[in-house]
């Protein structure tokens, strides 16, 4: 009798610790110069006896900048080929202008894969338009990504605050995007010349694109420019980082990636961070206590050959490690660069390193 396969809805394979952007607060530590990739022929036996067990629903490839993966169309087809039916997904900063070519775009292609471009600095909007226009094969279709500005997260939350920076004090009060038609034209005049201040300005500065092209192949362009802190706190008279001493539950509850389960080494972890608190202080001095560190090295992920149900139905639950990231979080805008930060580093090691 063939056994059911495990139903998991999200899934994201990790694989490069390697980036070229330096955004502050990233939560995979890639502002830092970690290093390393993950080459396909390393795991693929083990991701065929995965897809034998689990079912995708969704899964999606990323790092780091998983562009700079020599392996990249290897993991595009390897894993659409032992995961047909699944939403696949690539995300990328949308930065390794020489990887856009007729290979990458046919690989897309071929396995209807969507390639998704976050946005860590809106300066570069022009740049990534221009770059899709070569890309993609034209007639493009292009609706705006969300489709509104009140899908963004606290956008609506926030408006009151922006519109309150620029008032004057015989202005009426706006405390929603649904009053802005509401003001006098002459106060909607001044926001949009004097401050450049609108609903239709702030949505063609904040809001992405879906763009599909002649032959279906889908590009998401995201603004993500706005990060809350990671787990890592910087202590920089020790040139060392520490890390946080949360109540495990809180920090679950607010936690943007309990919900991004994460494959690395053949392995399934609760998130990214569980299993790279190990690998980040491989490369990087961590002050920690020796209980902390023996937390933080004696975690396993979910082999293949492990109780891969259970594990599954306890994902969506707190685990000790969430101890390390915040409980709180507090959002800041980032204007991400390439200048890498090498703070903190300890070894060194070969760029083309399995991770």
């Amino acid at each position: 009798m063939i056994k059911e396969k495990i139903r998991l809805e999200k899934l994201e394979f990790y694989i490069a610790h390697t980036c070229n952007f330096n955004c502050v607060g990233c939560n995979r530590f890639n502002n830092y110069k970690f290093q390393g990739f993950e080459k396909w022929e390393e795991y693929e036996s083990i991701h065929q006896s995965w897809a034998e067990k689990i079912d995708l629903g969704h899964y999606d490839i990323l790092g780091g900048e998983p562009l700079m993966n020599p392996d990249i169309i290897k993991w595009i087809k390897g894993l659409k080929a032992l995961w047909p039916d699944s939403k696949s997904q690539i995300t990328t900063n949308g930065s390794m202008h020489k990887r856009f070519d007729k290979e990458f775009y046919n690989a897309l292609l071929e396995t209807n894969t969507e390639l998704w471009i976050g946005l860590h600095n809106n300066d570069r909007r022009k740049e990534i338009l221009d770059l899709l226009d070569q890309f993609l094969v034209r007639p493009l279709k292009l609706e705006q990504h969300p489709k509104t500005l009140k899908e963004l997260p606290n956008f609506e939350k926030n408006w009151a605050d922006s519109y309150n920076k620029i008032r004057a004090e015989s202005w009426p009060n706006c405390d929603s995007i649904d009053q802005w038609e509401s003001l006098p034209e002459y106060i909607k005049k001044e926001c949009e010349d004097f401050f450049k201040f609108s609903p239709q300005i702030l949505a063609e500065e904040r809001l992405g694109y879906r763009i599909i092209d002649a032959n279906g192949v889908t590009v998401c362009v995201d603004l993500e420019n706005f990060f809350h802190q990671g787990a890592l706190i910087r202590q920089e008279e020790k040139n060392s980082f520490t890390l946080h001493n949360s109540d495990p539950v809180k920090a679950h509850n607010i936690c943007h990636s309990k919900n991004c389960h994460h494959m690395m080494h053949g392995k399934i972890s609760k998130c990214g961070q569980s299993v790279l608190f190990k690998e980040f202080a491989k490369q990087f001095e961590i002050d920690l206590s020796d209980d902390d560190r023996k937390l933080i090295m004696n975690y396993e992920a979910c082999s293949v050959d492990d109780d891969i149900e259970s594990f599954v139905n306890n994902l969506r639950n707190p685990i000790p490690l969430c101890k390390f990231c915040p409980e709180e979080y507090i959002i800041k805008e980032i204007q991400s660069s390439v200048a890498k930060d090498k703070f903190g580093k300890r070894i060194s090691l070969k760029l083309h390193q399995t991770i």
